[in-house]
């Protein structure tokens, strides 16, 4: 797996979730890049992040087997919206303490993938000291939805670049 050399672009930002995309879609969530973290070998960031929403045993042996990202997410996101929870069983609890600790689970997780993963952490380093921005129209938390969000995730990658540079 190779990546592009991040060529410095006007006003230093790398936006990976529609502009640069294709360069940069290892900084996605989605991305395939299996880390271990608790004891368990998790295929992407967005399945480990989704499975933490409960403490509930099967639903975390669910979302770990969810052939994509994607379905990980939608099972996941069933959780917190009632209209969607046909999408997965009923009567399991959401942490009571998840509004507190999911940036921790995204700061951790993420750690976890450019640490264990040589060629994603060598990639995240050659993004230099430009200003990571998932660029989402619709997620103002982890994006910066309709350019006023607060790219929490963005900002989580820039610490961990910092980290482990």
């Amino acid at each position: 797996m190779k990546f592009k050399q991040w060529i410095e672009s006007d006003n230093n930002q790398i936006l990976f979730y529609n502009r640069d995309r294709e360069r940069y879609g290892f900084l996605s969530n989605f991305h395939p890049a299996p880390f271990e973290l608790d004891g368990e070998v998790w295929p992407t960031v967005e399945h480990y992040y989704m499975a933490m929403k409960s403490e509930d045993p099967a639903y975390r042996q669910q979302i770990m087997a969810a052939p994509t990202p994607g379905k990980a997410k939608r099972l996941g996101d069933s959780k917190e919206n009632p209209a969607k929870q046909s999408l997965f069983r009923t009567g399991i609890a959401l942490n009571p303490n998840w509004n507190t600790e999911k940036l921790k689970v995204m700061q951790r997780a993420v750690a976890a993938k450019f640490s264990q993963n040589p060629q994603l952490k060598q990639a995240l380093l050659q993004t230099g000291n430009a200003e990571l921005i998932e660029d989402s129209p619709t997620d103002s938390f982890w994006g910066i939805g309709n350019g006023s969000g607060q790219n929490w995730l963005g900002k989580i990658l820039m610490d961990v670049r910092h980290k482990i540079g």
